[in-house]
């Protein structure tokens, strides 16, 4: 059986033994700091696992994958169009 040795941020000690597993950013391999914050309904959200190159964070606390970023720029394009032509001149 593996063991891990850690350092928790409040400087207590963890020994971890079993099976260890570190999530992964889905595009680069490096070590997943965030996950993917979209809501794909049914109250679940996308977890893709980022790494902080790969992460898009629009407001606090929200992190997204390329892809939902993508989304999140288009809906907010639309919006804001929307919004130019409601106004009156």
């Amino acid at each position: 059986m593996k063991c891990a040795h850690l350092t928790m941020s409040d400087g207590q000690a963890l020994i971890v033994c079993g099976a260890i597993k570190v999530a992964t950013c889905y595009l680069c391999g490096k070590e997943a700091t965030k996950l993917c914050d979209w809501h794909g309904g049914q109250k679940r959200t996308c977890d893709r696992g980022l790494c902080d190159e790969h992460a898009t964070s629009p407001a606090p606390n929200k992190d997204l994958c390329p892809p939902h970023a993508k989304m999140w720029a288009e809906r907010n394009a639309r919006a804001a169009s929307a919004a130019a032509v409601e106004r009156p001149q």
